[in-house]
């Protein structure tokens, strides 16, 4: 009988004890920059997320790319934006490199013409319109030039003495624009002789 009163005792002090114990309602909100937010989640949507900071009736608000993970009070977890939204983050913080320093853009703009004029050197262009006029004659034959003409040049046809600096903004578009240039002056230029061979070809009676 005393062993029952005593096992008794226990389990009601036990219980008590729990009891005693308050429950939590907290949540854990982990930001991508590594700080805690301590609140209440009340809804998570793709844009953002609200809480309700402890002693305080207003909802508040953070973008739901700024949230890492949030660790509810019942232990469990919700991760919202892993590594992913870290790394996009500092990438576009981060500028980037200047691939030709001390240059204004003038200079880029010059200096990218002028690559072009040495390195560009695809004779597509010229031979492609030559043999459409010289095959087809010139009212057939134009449709080759005024196809091949307008089109910019294909980055694997551009040929710049360093790729890396077709990234820059004023080199690169000076490069592409000097390169279509000459495309298209080439494309006519295959085109007229083209026309020239035929005439001479006519008039000698072949």
């Amino acid at each position: 009988m005393k062993a029952f009163v005593c096992l008794l005792l226990v389990l009601l002090a036990a219980a008590s004890h729990a009891a005693a114990q308050p429950t939590t309602t907290t949540d854990i909100i982990l930001r991508t920059d590594g700080t805690e937010i301590s609140g209440r989640v009340v809804i998570i949507t793709s844009v953002q997320v609200r809480y309700l900071p402890p002693a305080s009736a207003d909802t508040l608000r953070l973008a739901a790319a700024d949230v890492f993970l949030v660790r509810y009070a019942n232990g469990t977890r919700e991760v919202l934006h892993p590594v992913a939204s870290t790394v996009a983050l500092n990438a576009a913080r981060t500028p980037a490199p200047d691939l030709l320093p001390g240059l204004s853009d003038l200079e880029r703009t010059a200096l990218g013409r002028r690559d072009a004029r040495r390195s560009y050197r695809s004779g597509g262009p010229f031979w492609g319109s030559f043999a459409a006029s010289l095959g087809a004659g010139p009212l057939l034959g134009i449709i080759a030039p005024a196809c091949i003409a307008p089109r910019p040049v294909a980055d694997y046809n551009l040929r710049a003495p360093q790729p890396v600096l077709l990234t820059d903004f004023a080199y690169g578009g000076a490069y592409r624009q000097e390169a279509r240039r000459l495309k298209r002056g080439r494309a006519w230029a295959g085109y007229s002789v083209g026309l020239g061979v035929l005439v001479m070809l006519v008039a000698s009676g072949l």
